[in-house]
């Protein structure tokens, strides 16, 4: 007897294993398949723009900064050129320290989702801060931006670099940004919101192309 329910054991073991080995396997495929998908829709607007004859920044040349917070950044001759210049970017919102009428977060080349529990690269985050006066809900659709870009060069440096004076608009043309929501335990620090404050939130706005 006890040696069958040691068999038995065994096999759901065996089971648990497996079930989660394949898991994992799907996990991993979905996620790249959303790398895949968001890097795509990026990189397709990012087209379409300079098919218009918009000068847009693009992440590959930001890709290229080398470094550490610790250490600092190293900046291409390239992208130095363009420091202090206006620039216009596409990406994908990610709140800093706030959620809503927002007047600086951060913008990444993928959506925060995509680097799955890991903190994305410096290399790989703009810090946003808004014309004074104006402020910008949370968006789920890439945005396209306008400011001056500004490097930080130098060890020690929370960003690598940051947009200033920025404005924002749809990234595609012609289409209506969607305003994400987040949920109540991530909205405000030690998690002391409401469900009702979501739920008050005014429903999106149309955002009109830069």
């Amino acid at each position: 007897m006890r040696r069958r329910a040691k068999r038995d054991l065994s096999i759901i073991v065996a089971l648990v294993i497996i079930l989660g080995a394949v898991t994992f396997v799907n996990y991993a495929y979905t996620r790249s398949d959303l790398v895949d998908r968001m890097d795509a829709l990026r990189r397709e607007i990012e087209h379409e723009r300079l098919a218009e004859g918009l000068d847009v920044l693009r992440w590959n040349l930001l890709r290229t900064t080398q470094g550490a917070a610790r250490s600092g950044p190293t900046f291409t001759e390239e992208l130095l050129a363009k420091n202090d210049n206006q620039i216009n970017i596409v990406g994908f919102m990610q709140p800093l320290n706030q959620f809503r009428d927002m007047d600086e977060f951060m913008i990444l080349p993928l959506p925060i989702e995509c680097y799955f529990c890991q903190i994305p690269p410096m290399r790989d985050v703009m810090l946003v801060q808004m014309k004074p006066g104006s402020t910008s809900q949370l968006y789920q659709e890439p945005v396209l931006l306008n400011g001056t870009l500004q490097l930080h060069e130098g060890a020690g440096t929370k960003f690598f670099y940051s947009l200033l004076d920025a404005e924002l608009g749809p990234g595609k043309a012609g289409t209506q940004l969607q305003q994400r929501y987040m949920d109540p335990e991530h909205m405000i620090p030690n998690h002391e919101t409401t469900r009702e404050l979501v739920e008050g939130v005014e429903p999106p706005v149309p955002v009109d192309d830069l």
